[in-house]
């Protein structure tokens, strides 16, 4: 939630800052102006405009509307072809910004911050804890066993006054019930009515049956059931669905880089976006930019125009010079008006140009729209579009970010590498929809059994790659261990047959190699040792070695 009095407490006391600063940057204006006198010279008019702008932006921004025109006019003033035929003009100038000055610190911000509502997706209330109602003791055993291995927790009831009793005790994520029971008729569905007749928030259900006919089908969607499978079960489009009812997942911020060379207005504007939800980080220095970008991975730079040593047009060109950043989003925020100045900002790499003042709520919702922009196209650009998961490309990136880190930073990461075992004869025997089902299995084995920090990549075909940040390598080869004999223990569906298959997995760490493309060779000669020594095994490089 939004708490907008912390907030307004916040930007009162930046206002404070910032009207308790305006003697020296009155000091820096009339310096200025004293040093161009002096010497007519470009770069000290430049000092001089940029001071003024900064005082314009800064004067908006913090609700001072009075000075921040009369800082607009002498900026105005300062670009004008006949500047030194009227200094007297620009001492007049000058002067308005001392007594508009004087008069700021009176003023009061009365109008309160309006901020839109960011929806962020809850957690599950009820965890992955599932009741299985089915009368067939093995059957549901089995179902059990293999839910299991995708995180989920089975309870198993073999009569519908049992499953009555339990969820009024304790509400399950979801229930799955067999239609037919030993009560007769389509009792498995009567009792997901009952039970749900009694509840504000009805259970989610799913359906299994031998049945394949129309009236159950119908009756198990009028008693709310969200899926119905056909025995014997396709176990990986259940979990498909399961993980749909169960696993919501927080929405994940949007993360935006804010460069300012005025430190009060960078906050001001990181605090707006960090009151409804998104990460912000300050820069204040151009030159620190790049390796910011580096270590924050921002979705988004906002930007001023004017800086002093670099330019916001002259940083978008240096950004714009490494090719991972050409589709970053860079939106100028100043206090400049000219339309002109404004497209030749964008012309050099700036997608969009907000001017100040601007509404907060007209700031975040410019600032959400093309982060989200950014995020989706990165998303079916780096995605595998079978599994979900990273592609090739992206995975690598991320490896050679991680050997980075560790050589800036220390620590440890540990690399997989896995491949399916006789993948060609599943795709042989059985046809490739049941190869692509055993492949998003173990995509999704992957994403349950993993760490949300472990990064996890489809490297090609049947082959994927995990990246164990701060792993070292003995916790690696127990992690993938325990991924391959749960992989090895899965029913794949394929058509009147239930088929296991096995992988194998290499494994090597850093920092004791310190080359990506080392790394990546050693997991890879360790993968085919596993295959070589029989498979369904994992083999990781001596340390001794």
């Amino acid at each position: 939630m939004v708490d907008k009095n912390k907030l307004n407490a916040q930007l009162d006391a930046l206002r404070q800052n910032f009207i308790e600063q305006l003697p020296k940057r009155l000091d820096a204006l009339e310096s200025g102006l004293q040093c161009w006198r002096q010497t007519l010279d470009e770069s000290a008019l430049a000092d001089f405009h940029r001071a003024a702008h900064s005082l314009t932006g800064a004067g908006a921004t913090f609700g001072c509307e009075a000075l921040s025109n009369v800082a607009r006019a002498l900026e105005h003033q300062l670009v004008s072809a006949d500047l030194a035929q009227d200094l007297d003009g620009l001492e007049m100038l000058l002067q308005q910004v001392r007594l508009a000055m004087q008069q700021a610190g009176q003023e009061q911000n009365k109008e309160g911050v309006e901020l839109p509502a960011v929806a962020v997706l809850p957690k599950s209330h009820y965890g992955r804890v599932v009741y299985l109602l089915e009368d067939e003791g093995q059957g549901g055993k089995n179902l059990a066993v293999q839910l299991s291995h995708f995180g989920y927790k089975t309870e198993k009831f073999a009569s519908a006054s049992e499953l009555v009793a339990a969820t009024r005790g304790r509400r399950p994520a979801a229930i799955i019930a067999e239609i037919v029971l030993v009560e007769g008729g389509l009792a498995g569905i009567d009792v997901i009515k009952a039970i749900n007749a009694e509840l504000a928030d009805p259970v989610p259900a799913i359906f299994i049956s031998d049945r394949c006919d129309f009236e159950a089908r119908l009756e198990s969607v009028r008693a709310g059931g969200r899926a119905y499978f056909k025995k014997p079960l396709a176990i990986e489009s259940l979990v498909d669905v399961l993980d749909e009812l169960t696993s919501a997942e927080e929405v994940q911020p949007y993360r935006i880089l804010v460069v300012d060379d005025s430190k009060s207005q960078a906050i001001y504007y990181a605090s707006l976006l960090s009151q409804v939800g998104m990460e912000a980080e300050v820069v204040v220095d151009p030159e620190k930019v790049l390796a910011a970008i580096d270590e924050f991975s921002p979705e988004l730079v906002l930007m001023d125009v004017y800086m002093p040593y670099c330019s916001g047009v002259e940083l978008a060109a240096v950004i714009r010079q490494q090719p991972a950043y050409l589709g970053l989003p860079i939106v100028f925020l100043s206090a400049e008006t000219n339309r002109n100045i404004q497209l030749d900002a964008m012309s050099t790499g700036g997608d969009d140009f907000l001017s100040k003042p601007i509404k907060p709520v007209n700031l975040i919702k410019s600032v959400s729209i093309r982060a989200e922009r950014y995020r989706g196209l990165g998303s079916r650009m780096s995605q595998d579009s079978l599994t979900g998961l990273l592609n090739h490309r992206r995975i690598m990136e991320y490896l050679t970010q991680e050997m980075a880190r560790i050589r800036r930073h220390g620590g440890c990461a540990s690399f997989a590498m896995l491949d399916i075992d006789y993948f060609k004869l599943v795709n042989d025997n059985h046809g490739h929809a049941v190869g692509d089902r055993v492949i998003k299995s173990l995509a999704r084995l992957l994403k349950q059994r993993l760490r949300n920090t472990d990064i996890v990549g489809r490297y090609g075909g049947e082959e994927f790659a995990v990246i164990m940040s701060e792993t070292p390598l003995t916790a690696a080869v127990k992690v993938m261990d325990d991924i391959r004999q749960g992989f090895a223990e899965l029913l794949h569906n394929a058509g009147d047959q239930n088929i296991t298959v096995t992988l194998s997995v290499g494994v090597a760490a850093a920092p004791a190699i310190s080359d990506v493309g080392e790394l990546r060779e050693m997991a890879d000669q360790m993968l085919y040792q596993a295959k070589r020594q029989g498979r369904n095994q994992v083999v990781a490089v001596d340390p001794s070695d």
